[in-house]
């Protein structure tokens, strides 16, 4: 008896539990939107448009990922941001290979950053703590990034 009665305290424990959350009211979605439908982003600084990670894994335990970001600047604090990109990784068992970066202009034409703006040096991190030693970071200087409009 004592173990069901155990069960039973615990499982009006986690009803009382959730009960709290539900008497929450959420927003409802039209709320958030403007008149338009469409949400206005035009105060950002920057807007990403694409954000996309793909992750395979190899059967002889290696694997690759593969990062792409498509990212609008609308203001010089989105260029201060986004003027110098940083990719962190470790180096006794990772390897970053920075295959394009590239600037696509409004009138179309598209500016690619040359492999000789990719620097790389060890984390900000390993200064403070040379527990991180093997944490290495590529920069790159991304070429042709000015505020959009």
């Amino acid at each position: 008896m004592p173990k069901h009665m155990c069960f039973l305290v615990l499982s009006l424990a986690f009803c009382l539990d959730f009960s709290t959350a539900d008497s929450q009211v959420p927003s409802t979605p039209g709320e958030a939107k403007p008149a338009g439908g469409k949400p206005d982003y035009s105060s950002e600084a920057f807007v990403t448009e694409l954000d996309s990670t793909r992750i395979v894994f190899e059967n002889d335990g290696t694997s690759t990922r593969q990062s792409t970001a498509r990212i609008r600047i609308q203001s010089d604090a989105g260029v201060q941001r986004y003027g110098v990109l940083t990719f962190r990784y470790q180096n006794s068992t990772e390897s970053a290979d920075i295959d394009y970066v590239r600037v696509r202009k409004q009138d179309g034409s598209i500016i690619s950053t040359p492999p000789e703006n990719v620097q790389d040096m060890a984390a900000d991190i390993t200064r403070a703590a040379s527990f991180y030693s093997d944490v290495r970071e590529k920069h790159v200087a991304v070429k042709g990034l000015v505020r959009r409009g």
